[in-house]
Formats: C-alpha cells, sequence, structure tokens
C-alpha cells in the first residue's frame, strides 16, 4: 500500500509540463528580453513595458525558446534578479518583512505569478526544498515548476543571484553563449572578497560565505563544497579538509549592486 501510494505520488509529480510549441514567438528572444529588463533598470528607465512582455509570454513558446541549459540559466537568473531589483526599488518597504517578501508572488513570467522563492528554489535550484540544504526536492510541483526547472541546478547560481542584502552578489546580466564563462568569473570575485584563511592557535581555518552552509547538498555538482572551493582557487588540493568558518551575512536592503565588468 505504501508502496504504490509513493509511486502515485510520484507519477502526479513527475507529469504535466507546457509543451515547447517549436515557435518561438517572433522578435526578441525571451533571453534578449531578460537583458533588456536589467539594462533598463540599471540605466534608471522605465522597464513596465518589459515586465508586461514577460507577463504575457505564452508558455508553450517560452518553452521551445529555452531550448539549452544556459538559456534557461541566462534567462531565469537575469530575471530572478530584475525581479528583485523593480520590486525593491518600487517598493522597499516590502522588505520589512524579508520572508513575507520571499515567499509571497508578485511577478508574472508566461502568465504564472512567482515568487522569489518560487523561482530560485523551484525552477533555478532544479525544485529544491528550501529549507533542505540541497539534500530534499520538492515533493509537489506545480506545471510550470515542471516545465522550466532546470534539471540537476548548478551551484554557481548562488554567486550570482542578488536577493536586495548588502552581502548579496553583484547583478550580472548573462547570455546564454557566454554564461559560463560569465558566472564562472562571478564566483572567483564573490569568493576572493568573502573567503580568508586565518590562524588561529597555529592552525589554519577558512572563513568563507554561509551560503556554502545554507546550500550544501547543492555543491555536489562539483563533489562537495571543498572540492568546489579547490576548483576556484580558495584552497589548494591539500587543504580540501581544513577547518571553516562562516560570516555572518549582511541583510541590509541595499538595491543596485551592480557587477563592474
Amino acid at each position: 500500500m505504501h508502496r504504490l501510494l509513493a509511486l502515485s505520488l510520484l507519477f502526479l509529480t513527475a507529469c504535466g509540463t507546457y509543451q515547447a510549441t517549436g515557435n518561438p514567438e517572433p522578435g526578441i528572444t525571451p533571453n534578449e528580453l531578460s537583458q533588456q529588463f536589467l539594462e533598463g533598470l540599471k540605466a534608471g528607465r522605465n522597464v513596465d513595458d518589459i515586465v508586461d512582455r514577460l507577463a504575457t509570454y505564452d508558455p508553450g513558446n517560452l518553452a521551445a525558446a529555452l531550448d539549452s541549459r544556459e538559456e534557461k540559466l541566462a534567462f531565469w537568473v537575469n530575471v530572478y534578479n530584475g525581479m528583485v531589483q523593480y520590486l525593491l526599488t518600487q517598493q522597499p518597504a516590502l522588505y520589512d518583512n524579508r520572508g513575507s517578501f520571499f515567499k509571497t508572488p508578485r511577478f508574472t513570467v508566461a502568465g504564472h505569478e512567482l515568487s522569489p522563492d518560487d523561482m530560485e528554489h523551484g525552477i533555478i535550484r532544479g525544485g529544491e526544498n528550501k529549507l533542505g540544504l540541497g539534500f530534499i526536492p520538492q515533493l509537489f510541483t506545480d506545471k510550470f515548476s515542471r516545465t522550466f526547472r532546470v534539471k540537476g541546478g548548478d551551484s554557481r547560481i548562488h554567486f550570482a543571484l542578488n536577493c536586495g542584502a548588502s552581502d548579496c552578489p553583484p547583478v550580472e546580466i548573462y547570455t546564454p553563449a557566454t554564461y559560463n564563462e560569465q558566472i564562472d568569473a562571478r564566483v572567483r570575485s564573490y569568493l576572493a572578497e568573502h573567503s580568508t584563511i586565518e590562524e588561529r592557535d597555529g592552525k589554519r581555518v577558512l572563513v568563507t560565505s554561509p551560503l556554502f552552509s545554507w546550500f550544501r547538498g547543492d555543491f555536489r555538482d562539483h563533489d562537495g563544497v571543498d572540492d568546489f572551493l579547490v576548483d576556484y582557487g580558495v584552497l589548494e588540493p591539500e587543504e580540501k579538509n581544513i577547518d571553516r568558518e562562516y560570516e555572518d551575512y549582511d541583510w541590509t536592503l541595499e538595491t543596485g549592486i551592480w557587477a563592474e565588468n
């Protein structure tokens, strides 16, 4: 009985997606639209027309246009960062209750109203539970999330997503063709600023970002946090067992943190 129930739940959460039409809407691509969204915000222009276009995009056409992993990641990272900047620039008071801000749907993409949590955990992280440290997937997901989630996620996005806090990574404008090079540079830049090795009582201690603690399971795509830190030059291979401590995260509201190229 329990096995049958589990299989039924698996079926219900795995089936049902928007079918890619094979006919992306003519003209500007979704990725170009996401780039224009951020470019307009950075320049201080009114971007309501772009917000409306993102809201009314046909989901089947969007699925057809976001054909590759890089297209999905570049689009959703741009839209997440644009959403946060757009909402908090217009209504800074939303951040007074940070928990409510992240979980309340306020931004529409392809006819589906999303919260920052919906977009980050349900789509960009590939359907991970917010509080599961990267080890517990979401059990019940809707058709929209099942269609657009990035399978397997990408641990590097934690150094690309800007949630409106002072310690968040700066906002980069990603393109699919250069996504990997851009985000690799963002990871190195952020870790260079937020990782130090200190000598304490004859022991070396790495002090680094709490992002590694909050989402530790996500870093399995690099065989774990230590290997990720080696891959990005924070640690030498022989230092993988070094003691780690995590910085306090500054949650003070700060919009307009843009990457310097």
